[in-house]
This record gives C-alpha cells, structure tokens and sequence, in this order.
C-alpha cells in the first residue's frame, strides 16, 4: 500500500480546539481593554472639570480679601455650599446636581463632593480657603483634592 499523507479527523480536531483557545484569549484581551478606555477618558475630564473651577476661584482669591462660606437650602429644596467674595461674586455648589456655578454660569459639573472652610492665620494675618473636591461619574470619584487658596492680603 502506498503511504498518503494528509490531514486525519484528529488533527483537524486539535487545529480547531486551539484556534477556538487562542480566538477566546483574544477576545477577553480585547475586552479587557476596552472596557478599560472609558476610564482613561473619564479621568482625563474630570481633570478638566477642576482647572476650569480652579481658574475662576484662583482669579477671585487673588483680588478679594474677604469670603464668607455658608451652606443653605434654596426655595426648590436643595442644598447648596456658597461662597461670597466682597466684589460680590458668589460660587454655589449644588450637592442633587453635582454642579458648581459662578453667579449663574455653570463652571463644573461631575462633582461628587465639594467642601469649604475658611480659616485665620493670626501670626501671619492671612486668611484662606481650604476646599476639598471629588470629582467623578457615576459616584465614583476618579480625582480628589485638598487645596488651600490663601485671600489677598496686602
């Protein structure tokens, strides 16, 4: 008899088990990846959402020598952190919408938290702003910060 030599059933068997192993690794890999890019994007916008509110704050901090912080309830029933600088600008976090506004505008948005403290430093005479902000989507915060903005004070 003559030797053919060619592929048999078993051979045609283990190339498909190990196609099909190697595709189902791909296709993990693949999804581990993209699943993950929607993190890089959040992190990068949330980032955003802070210099623009650090921005505006930093412009206010650095022409007034006076802010009062106040939490409040407004006529709709929600709460709101406020901060009000002598030139009569105001910042207004609103916690059920997770927004911070300078006077009407909206300057940040994605905000988990965002608390404020002013504080004296008698031996200095200077006074400052300690502000800590969560920013983030879906209730988990991707950046956090604690920030000391000291007034004017010359």
């Amino acid at each position: 008899m003559k030797s053919e030599k060619g592929i048999t059933l078993t051979i045609l068997v283990i190339y498909v088990v190990f196609f099909s192993i190697i595709m189902s690794l791909l296709a993990a890999l693949s999804n581990y990846i993209y699943k993950n890019i929607g993190y890089v994007n959040d992190n990068s916008i949330d980032i955003s959402e802070f210099n623009k509110f650090n921005m505006y704050f930093i412009e206010d901090i650095k022409t007034n020598k006076q802010a009062e912080i106040k939490e409040t309830v407004n006529e709709e029933g929600k709460e709101i952190l406020q901060i009000t600088f002598e030139d009569g600008d105001t910042y207004r976090y609103v916690k059920s919408e997770k927004t911070i506004y300078k006077n009407k505008q909206k300057i940040a948005k994605d905000i988990i938290d965002f608390n404020a403290e002013q504080f004296n430093n008698s031996e200095k005479r200077k006074k400052y702003i300690e502000v800590n902000i969560k920013i983030g989507s879906n209730d988990e915060a991707n950046y956090k910060k604690k920030i000391e903005y000291v007034l004017k004070y010359w």
